[in-house]
Formats: structure tokens, C-alpha cells, sequence
């Protein structure tokens, strides 16, 4: 028989949130418009791999806050450098050394990282590669692709997941602003939104439009949109087109730097950018974002060409958490990663097979730690209008019911499950084995009939 749990508790909480924030919630991610419904749970604590809410039920956390806690909750190595070091004060407005030797570090693992410089976020990150990528070029348009997110502001929240009746054609979508009201067109005038994977349409708009288009800004793999990888060539060719028309390529590595290898996906998939973007698992589960790229580049910030500012800015508590961080994922010469690896593979491959054992059209497409479930009759997913015919009414039965099983998963249907340095064999032996009731359960509803 099901295990019978209670939220009670958060339901009272979310309630009482409700009155005194706008959503209850402090990021539209952990609402009810990101599919927590009916309402979010409320977290007491987390401890490696595991989340404890606060009406007092455990679950196996593979949203690992949307991919930050790579090392897993409350890693205790870095709650022990990070309480040593802010007792030295936190922020100063001067520098420090220890900012001096994570900066090293930076540059030393991440190919595209001549010079590195440091923000609170990634969409901080991402403003900063944008103004510098238009300062070196003189131009102004940037290219970015559907399904792709880079930070919430108004010049770049376009076209995350618009609906298709707005996005219209294919090859020249129109820009359909992430926040529905709120936003001023003048703000993203100069953004071009194109479709993700199609080197024709990319190529064709360069050759249209090269003398304005400052940058190509992209995710090396796609992973707001569930996780979909780059076709064979498609990042070789994109890196071919920016570099014979004076366009600065910029990698947006928010969720894969360090965490599908150490120096990011450029690393893995040996394409190196301009320009690029990192925050999420560099810190460890604290706010700080990175962001560099080529000595000629990053000079105009030395010469006082671009402005960089910020008064929280590499503060000592979140360089500490990444000096942490990047100590343990470089021991033993990445070791870290054969585990995470092994892990995200086992996770992958059982679900695999326990969807070809219950004949379910569904994929599953990742790599390594990072995987997402798509309940599709499709082969394989590569880019966002692809992901739009998913059944995500399915994904949220889905999610309903591991949940209730003590699985933690995001409930968005293009969200995706991480895998942190803490999870164990064990963990995903329990997971695909409720995975495995969760869909037999599901296939004996009729649920999975809508999918095409």
C-alpha cells in the first residue's frame, strides 16, 4: 500500500507567504505558475542528497535548486571553509587575495578563460558578456534561440517558451517577451530569435545580417528546455561563422560550467567561445556567477572601456563557497566526475529500460548528471518547437506521484533532474524502482494516450 504523507503544514505556510509576498514565493520557479501546485512545499533543511519539508517528510532531491548544489545540500567542507573565512568580515569594497586564487582557478580549467570576473548571478553574468561582446564588435543585435533562458532582464527575456500561436514561423520567429506584461519593446529591439540547431537558418542570418549582429549567445547544451544536446558539427559551425564575421560567441555555462565537466561543456564538447557565462555549481549552493573570455576582450574592463560594478561582488562568504568547490571537483584530477557520471548514467539507463519494459512512448536524453524525461512517441528531441508536442499533463501525474513516493523533481515539464556528488547507488535504485510503480501506474490509468 501507498505511503500516505502530509503537507499540511507547507500548505499553511504558502498561505501565510501568500499575504505578505507578491506570489508567495520569491522566484516564479517555486510558484504556481512553475507547476507547484497546489502549493509549494516549504523546506526545512537539506543534507546531501535528501531534502527534509517541514511536515517533516524526506525525499531524494534531484532539483538540487535547479542545479547549484552539485556537491550536494550543506556540504560540510564548505560550510567549514566558508564559517572560517567570514569571520575575516565579508565585504570590504577593496580586494582580497582569496577572489585572486578562485580567479586562477577559473582560468587555469575553463578554455575560453583568458580573464575572469565575478557578479552575484548568472543574468548579471550574461549582461556583463553582452556589453563587452558590443564594445568589442561596435555592433549592437544578438542572436539568441527558443527554449534558451539567460536571467530574467527585459533585453534578454525573450522566447524562452513562448506559446507557438505567438512565435509564429519557424525560420523567423517573433520576439515573444518572457514576462507578459511589464517589458517595453524598446528594451529587446536589437535581439534576433532563432530556432536552436539548424545551422541553415543561422548561417543564413549571419550572411543577411552580419555587419549588425554583435553576438550569437547560446547554451552549449540546451538545458532549459529539458536537456538537448547540440547536433553533430552544429557548435563546430556556429564557432566557424562568428569567427569569419567579426561576431563574438558567447557560451551560456549557468548550468553546464563544472557541472557536466571540469571547465564546462566547451571542455566536453571541445568548442571553445569567446565569451562566456558560469554561476550555479561554481558556488556551491551560494549566489556568485563568473563570466570571461578572451585577454582582448576582457582588456576593455582594464582600460576602463566597460563598466563593471557591483558592490556585492566576489564578497568573501560566496569566493569561499567556490574556492571550496573547485577544490573538491579538482581532486584526484576530476575524479568527481567518473562518480557523478556513473550515477547519471545508472539513472538514465534504468529509466530507460523501465520504459521499454512497460512499451511507454517516452526518451530520455542527457549527459551525465543532468537528464530530463520527455513523454514523447519522438526518437529524439532537438530544439524547443520539438519539445512543445510533449504530453505535459503526463509529466505532471508523473511528478505528482513520485513526490508522493519521496522523489523530489521539479514540476515544470522542461525542468530537469540533477545528480549531486552525494546521491548513491542506493538513492537511485530507490528511485527507479518507484519510478517503475509510478509508471506502471500510470500506463494502467490510460494516461499516456494523448502523446504524439
Amino acid at each position: 500500500m501507498q505511503k500516505q504523507i502530509s503537507f499540511k503544514r507547507s500548505e499553511e505556510l504558502f498561505q501565510r507567504a501568500r499575504k505578505v509576498m507578491g506570489g508567495g514565493v520569491n522566484s516564479i520557479a517555486r510558484g504556481l505558475h512553475a507547476g507547484w501546485k497546489p502549493f509549494p512545499l516549504f523546506i526545512e533543511r537539506g543534507e546531501g542528497a535528501y531534502l527534509y519539508d517541514v511536515d517533516g517528510n524526506r525525499y531524494i532531491d534531484y532539483c538540487l535548486a535547479l542545479g547549484p548544489d552539485l556537491l550536494g545540500h550543506a556540504n560540510p567542507r564548505i560550510v567549514a571553509f566558508v564559517s572560517k573565512e567570514i569571520k575575516k568580515g565579508t565585504i570590504y569594497c577593496a580586494p582580497y587575495e582569496l577572489e585572486i586564487k578562485v580567479a586562477e582557478k577559473l582560468v587555469h580549467y575553463v578554455p575560453s578563460f583568458d580573464k575572469v570576473n565575478f557578479a552575484n548571478a548568472g543574468t548579471d553574468a550574461v549582461q556583463m558578456a553582452l556589453r563587452l561582446a558590443r564594445a568589442y564588435t561596435g555592433k549592437d543585435k544578438v542572436i539568441k534561440f527558443e527554449g534558451q533562458y539567460h536571467g530574467w532582464l527585459d533585453n534578454i527575456g525573450v522566447s524562452q517558451h513562448p506559446p507557438l500561436e505567438l512565435a509564429d514561423d519557424y525560420s523567423h520567429p517573433k520576439l515573444v517577451p518572457n514576462s507578459k506584461l511589464g517589458m517595453s519593446p524598446a528594451a529587446y529591439e536589437n535581439i534576433i530569435v532563432l530556432p536552436w540547431n539548424d545551422i541553415e537558418v543561422l548561417g543564413k542570418t549571419i550572411a543577411e545580417q552580419k555587419n549588425e549582429i554583435a553576438a550569437v549567445l547560446t547554451e552549449p547544451i540546451t538545458c532549459n528546455t529539458g536537456v538537448i544536446l547540440p547536433k553533430k558539427g552544429y557548435l563546430e559551425t556556429m564557432r566557424e561563422l562568428t569567427q569569419e564575421n567579426n561576431i563574438a560567441l558567447i557560451f551560456d555555462e549557468v548550468i553546464t560550467g563544472f557541472r557536466v565537466a571540469l571547465g564546462g561543456a566547451q571542455t566536453k564538447l571541445n568548442v571553445t567561445p569567446d565569451l562566456t557565462t558560469m554561476a550555479k555549481a561554481i558556488g556551491g549552493g551560494f549566489a556568485i556567477s563568473a563570466y570571461g573570455g578572451r585577454k582582448e576582450i576582457m582588456e576593455l574592463i582594464d582600460e576602463g572601456k566597460v563598466l563593471h560594478a557591483g558592490t556585492l561582488n566576489a564578497n568573501r562568504t560566496v569566493v569561499a563557497a567556490a574556492y571550496a568547490s573547485l577544490e573538491i571537483l579538482e581532486e584526484n584530477n576530476g575524479q568527481v566526475y567518473e562518480h557523478l557520471y556513473k550515477l547519471g548514467n545508472m539513472l538514465m539507463d534504468g529509466l530507460r529500460e523501465i520504459i521499454k519494459e512497460h512499451n511507454i512512448p517516452t526518451i530520455v536524453q542527457g549527459i551525465g548528471p543532468v537528464c530530463h524525461v520527455f513523454f514523447t512517441d519522438r526518437d529524439e528531441i532537438t530544439n524547443y518547437r520539438e519539445a512543445l508536442s510533449v504530453d505535459k499533463e503526463a509529466f505532471a501525474i508523473m511528478w505528482r506521484k513520485l513526490l508522493e513516493r519521496e522523489i523530489y523533481l521539479h514540476p515544470g515539464p522542461f525542468e530537469d533532474m540533477f545528480i549531486s556528488i552525494a546521491h548513491t547507488a542506493d538513492d537511485i535504485q530507490f528511485t527507479l524502482e518507484r519510478f517503475d510503480e509510478v509508471l506502471r501506474e500510470m500506463k494502467k490509468e490510460g494516461a499516456f494516450q494523448k502523446i504524439k
